[in-house]
Protein backbone atom coordinates (compact mmCIF):
# COMPACT_ATOMS: atom_id res chain seq x y z
CA UNK A 1 0.00 0.00 0.00
CA UNK A 2 1.18 3.59 -0.87
CA UNK A 3 1.70 6.22 1.53
CA UNK A 4 -0.04 9.33 1.46
CA UNK A 5 2.25 11.48 0.23
CA UNK A 6 3.36 9.50 -2.43
CA UNK A 7 -0.21 8.99 -3.24
CA UNK A 8 -0.62 13.09 -3.51
CA UNK A 9 3.13 13.18 -5.36
CA UNK A 10 1.33 11.20 -8.11
CA UNK A 11 -1.72 12.82 -8.28
CA UNK A 12 -0.20 15.87 -8.99
CA UNK A 13 2.55 14.65 -11.68
CA UNK A 14 -0.88 13.74 -13.60
CA UNK A 15 -2.20 16.86 -13.02
CA UNK A 16 0.49 18.86 -14.27
CA UNK A 17 1.03 16.02 -17.41
CA UNK A 18 -3.17 16.63 -18.27
CA UNK A 19 -2.91 20.32 -18.20
CA UNK A 20 0.09 19.94 -20.43
CA UNK A 21 -1.88 17.62 -23.04
CA UNK A 22 -4.81 20.49 -23.34
CA UNK A 23 -2.77 23.17 -24.30
CA UNK A 24 -0.69 20.75 -27.38
CA UNK A 25 -3.93 20.93 -29.34
CA UNK A 26 -6.07 17.82 -30.92
CA UNK A 27 -3.10 17.04 -33.56
CA UNK A 28 -0.06 16.76 -31.37
CA UNK A 29 -1.65 14.79 -28.54
CA UNK A 30 -2.86 12.37 -31.41
CA UNK A 31 0.34 12.44 -33.03
CA UNK A 32 2.12 11.62 -29.06
CA UNK A 33 -0.41 9.04 -28.39
CA UNK A 34 0.21 7.44 -32.06
CA UNK A 35 3.44 7.81 -33.40
CA UNK A 36 3.61 6.81 -37.16
CA UNK A 37 6.64 6.79 -38.99
CA UNK A 38 4.60 9.67 -41.31
CA UNK A 39 4.24 11.53 -38.47
CA UNK A 40 7.75 11.55 -37.30
CA UNK A 41 9.50 12.39 -40.41
CA UNK A 42 7.28 14.99 -41.56
CA UNK A 43 8.27 17.44 -38.32
CA UNK A 44 10.59 16.38 -36.34
CA UNK A 45 9.42 17.50 -32.42
CA UNK A 46 11.46 20.30 -30.74
CA UNK A 47 13.16 20.21 -27.93
CA UNK A 48 11.79 21.57 -24.69
CA UNK A 49 12.93 24.90 -24.21
CA UNK A 50 14.70 25.17 -20.71
CA UNK A 51 14.37 28.34 -18.53
CA UNK A 52 17.09 29.82 -17.66
CA UNK A 53 19.21 29.88 -14.73
CA UNK A 54 19.46 31.99 -12.05
CA UNK A 55 22.55 34.34 -11.80
CA UNK A 56 24.77 35.97 -9.13
CA UNK A 57 26.19 39.18 -9.74
CA UNK A 58 28.97 40.42 -8.47
CA UNK A 59 30.69 43.41 -8.33
CA UNK A 60 34.32 43.36 -9.61
CA UNK A 61 36.69 46.57 -9.13
CA UNK A 62 40.03 46.48 -8.93
CA UNK A 63 40.85 43.89 -6.78
CA UNK A 64 38.91 40.43 -6.06
CA UNK A 65 39.82 38.67 -2.85
CA UNK A 66 39.93 35.06 -2.50
CA UNK A 67 37.03 34.80 0.37
CA UNK A 68 34.79 36.90 -1.57
CA UNK A 69 35.19 34.73 -4.63
CA UNK A 70 35.11 31.17 -2.47
CA UNK A 71 31.70 32.93 -1.07
CA UNK A 72 30.32 33.55 -4.02
CA UNK A 73 31.60 30.15 -5.78
CA UNK A 74 30.08 28.60 -2.83
CA UNK A 75 26.56 30.42 -3.38
CA UNK A 76 26.46 29.33 -7.29
CA UNK A 77 26.89 25.33 -6.50
CA UNK A 78 24.23 25.34 -3.94
CA UNK A 79 21.87 27.54 -5.78
CA UNK A 80 23.01 26.17 -8.79
CA UNK A 81 23.17 29.77 -10.83
CA UNK A 82 25.32 31.48 -12.99
CA UNK A 83 27.73 34.49 -12.37
CA UNK A 84 27.20 37.36 -13.71
CA UNK A 85 30.44 39.87 -13.39
CA UNK A 86 29.68 43.59 -13.40
CA UNK A 87 32.74 45.63 -13.99
CA UNK A 88 34.07 49.15 -15.80
CA UNK A 89 37.11 47.08 -16.54
CA UNK A 90 36.99 43.45 -18.95
CA UNK A 91 40.48 43.39 -19.07
CA UNK A 92 41.14 43.19 -15.90
CA UNK A 93 38.23 41.26 -15.19
CA UNK A 94 40.56 38.37 -17.28
CA UNK A 95 43.15 38.80 -14.96
CA UNK A 96 41.33 38.62 -11.84
CA UNK A 97 39.56 35.63 -12.53
CA UNK A 98 42.71 33.68 -14.29
CA UNK A 99 43.67 32.25 -10.49
CA UNK A 100 39.91 31.40 -9.98
CA UNK A 101 39.36 29.65 -13.09
CA UNK A 102 39.49 26.38 -11.56
CA UNK A 103 37.39 26.67 -9.38
CA UNK A 104 35.05 27.95 -11.27
CA UNK A 105 34.36 25.16 -13.28
CA UNK A 106 30.21 24.20 -13.90
CA UNK A 107 29.70 27.48 -13.59
CA UNK A 108 28.47 29.67 -16.10
CA UNK A 109 30.19 33.45 -16.29
CA UNK A 110 28.69 35.94 -18.05
CA UNK A 111 30.52 40.04 -18.03
CA UNK A 112 28.72 43.33 -18.17
CA UNK A 113 30.91 46.13 -18.73
CA UNK A 114 29.76 49.32 -17.26
CA UNK A 115 30.77 53.01 -18.59
CA UNK A 116 30.89 54.09 -15.22
CA UNK A 117 30.50 52.35 -11.75
CA UNK A 118 26.97 54.90 -11.00
CA UNK A 119 24.05 53.24 -9.29
CA UNK A 120 22.35 54.17 -12.31
CA UNK A 121 24.21 52.11 -14.63
CA UNK A 122 24.00 48.81 -12.11
CA UNK A 123 20.38 49.56 -11.82
CA UNK A 124 19.85 49.08 -15.51
CA UNK A 125 21.54 45.80 -15.75
CA UNK A 126 19.92 44.59 -12.77
CA UNK A 127 16.52 45.49 -13.88
CA UNK A 128 17.26 44.18 -17.36
CA UNK A 129 18.24 40.90 -16.42
CA UNK A 130 15.21 39.22 -14.47
CA UNK A 131 17.35 36.33 -13.68
CA UNK A 132 19.19 37.56 -10.89
CA UNK A 133 18.97 36.57 -7.92
CA UNK A 134 21.05 38.66 -5.42
CA UNK A 135 24.05 40.62 -6.57
CA UNK A 136 27.35 40.83 -4.36
CA UNK A 137 30.04 43.13 -3.02
CA UNK A 138 33.23 42.49 -2.24
CA UNK A 139 35.35 45.29 -2.08
CA UNK A 140 34.80 49.33 -1.83
CA UNK A 141 35.90 50.30 -5.11
CA UNK A 142 33.24 47.37 -7.20
CA UNK A 143 29.77 48.84 -8.76
CA UNK A 144 27.54 46.80 -6.74
CA UNK A 145 28.55 49.01 -3.77
CA UNK A 146 27.10 51.77 -5.06
CA UNK A 147 23.91 50.54 -4.02
CA UNK A 148 24.76 50.32 -0.83
CA UNK A 149 22.06 51.89 1.97
CA UNK A 150 23.75 54.91 3.39
CA UNK A 151 24.66 55.67 -0.22
CA UNK A 152 23.60 58.96 -2.14
CA UNK A 153 21.56 57.48 -4.98
CA UNK A 154 18.61 57.44 -6.90
CA UNK A 155 15.12 56.18 -6.18
CA UNK A 156 14.99 56.56 -2.45
CA UNK A 157 17.89 53.65 -2.37
CA UNK A 158 15.38 51.09 -3.74
CA UNK A 159 16.85 48.37 -5.50
CA UNK A 160 15.65 45.25 -7.97
CA UNK A 161 16.87 42.36 -6.03
CA UNK A 162 18.91 42.00 -2.64
CA UNK A 163 22.57 43.10 -2.31
CA UNK A 164 25.05 41.55 -0.02
CA UNK A 165 28.34 42.91 1.77
CA UNK A 166 30.65 40.25 1.49
CA UNK A 167 34.28 40.47 3.30
CA UNK A 168 36.14 41.90 6.66
CA UNK A 169 34.25 45.23 6.16
CA UNK A 170 31.30 44.04 5.75
CA UNK A 171 30.34 43.85 9.37
CA UNK A 172 32.15 47.38 9.95
CA UNK A 173 29.65 48.87 7.89
CA UNK A 174 26.51 47.35 8.75
CA UNK A 175 24.66 49.76 11.02
CA UNK A 176 24.36 48.84 14.42
CA UNK A 177 27.07 46.04 14.11
CA UNK A 178 27.20 43.87 17.17
CA UNK A 179 31.10 43.29 17.91
CA UNK A 180 32.16 39.72 16.68
CA UNK A 181 33.16 36.78 19.40
CA UNK A 182 36.41 35.87 19.55
CA UNK A 183 35.99 32.66 17.80
CA UNK A 184 34.19 33.96 14.77
CA UNK A 185 36.20 34.97 11.55
CA UNK A 186 36.39 38.16 10.18
CA UNK A 187 35.05 37.57 7.05
CA UNK A 188 31.18 37.63 6.85
CA UNK A 189 28.71 38.40 4.59
CA UNK A 190 25.78 40.65 5.51
CA UNK A 191 22.45 41.46 3.38
CA UNK A 192 22.66 45.12 3.75
CA UNK A 193 19.26 45.90 1.48
CA UNK A 194 16.45 44.02 -0.09
CA UNK A 195 14.03 45.14 -2.71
Amino acid sequence: MKRLADQIKQALSALAQADAGEVSGRYRMEAALNPSPSNSSSSPAAPPASSPRKLIALGVGTTLPAPVMEYVIGVCRRMQADLLLITTDPAGLRYLLTEHLPALSGIACEAEELGAASRRAVLRVLQRRSSVLFAVSGTADDPVRSLVRGRRGLFDNTTPVPVVVVGEQAAAEKPHARKTPRHAAPFSATPVSQP
